[in-house]
């Protein structure tokens, strides 16, 4: 079948406007993916050895390694064949803080699954752990970590880092995001002196938990969201490992 000249030239226009569409999309896909993480210009590092969990640095200023520290080289410092420690991820050997001076971040559970701090070149100089699953380093002294370990929650908190201290930044609460269901009926309150109700809601509702108190209670206070949109908060309870009254909000941890 032969193509007019006229029906050529609109099959080549429409396939260079589907071509640069494309282009565009995958432009603007990269974008929201590089602008949905709270760290874009960090290099993510996913644990060769639990790929739950992840390291954010800068890859310009650190040395990735992820290897178990038994798996290092003999002569390496940082080598050891003892006990648990052998068995934790020497993930980077990165600053820290806005010094030259270098750490050695270390994953594993010995017993806890945390980030552990030591001196990049000794392991008897240990500096402090840190609980989670996600941990970002800016490099001028603030560490940023995320997830549900020996928590109700996902937590995420902001901590500074000196050779004498790893402090967290206290926030007025902690964000928890989870959009889930009761598992039982709950009733929210206006305050937390649940004195005025907002909402008694049945087992089975999908809502939103906005915010907690605490991150570590058996039973505490939540922002909770309605399908609806009405706000109120409310107490729930945490099973250890298993959820009670609201789906996804259980301790996770010894």
């Amino acid at each position: 079948m032969r193509l007019s000249a006229y029906t050529f030239i609109v099959l080549l226009f429409l396939t260079s406007c589907s071509s640069q569409n494309g282009q565009e999309d995958a432009r603007e896909k990269n974008q929201v993916e590089l602008t949905s993480r709270a760290f874009p210009k960090l290099l993510e590092i996913t644990n060769s050895d639990d790929s739950l969990s992840r390291l954010y640095i800068d890859a310009n200023k650190a040395e990735v390694f992820n290897r178990k520290l038994k798996d290092l080289d003999k002569s390496h410092p940082l080598f050891t064949d003892i006990d648990c420690e052998s068995e934790m991820t020497l993930l980077a050997i990165t600053p820290l803080d806005n010094s030259k001076k270098k750490y050695a971040i270390v994953y594993g559970y010995c017993p806890e699954p945390e980030f552990h701090i030591y001196a990049a070149d000794d392991l008897s100089k240990f500096y402090g752990s840190i609980g989670g699953l996600n941990m970002y380093v800016t490099g001028n002294g603030n560490l940023y970590v995320s997830g549900h370990v020996n928590s109700n929650f996902d937590l995420k908190r902001k901590l500074t880092f000196t050779e004498q201290n790893i402090t967290e930044v206290e926030q007025p609460h902690y964000y928890v995001g989870l959009k889930t269901k009761t598992l039982a009926a709950i009733t929210l309150y206006k305050t937390k002196e649940m004195k005025e109700v907002v909402a008694t809601l049945p087992k089975d509702y999908k809502i939103e938990v906005l915010l907690a108190e605490t991150s570590h209670q058996h039973e505490d206070f939540y922002l909770v969201k309605t399908a609806f949109g009405l706000v109120g908060w409310t107490q729930i309870k945490a099973g250890q490992y298993q959820s009670v009254e609201v789906d996804g909000i259980f301790w996770n941890g010894d």
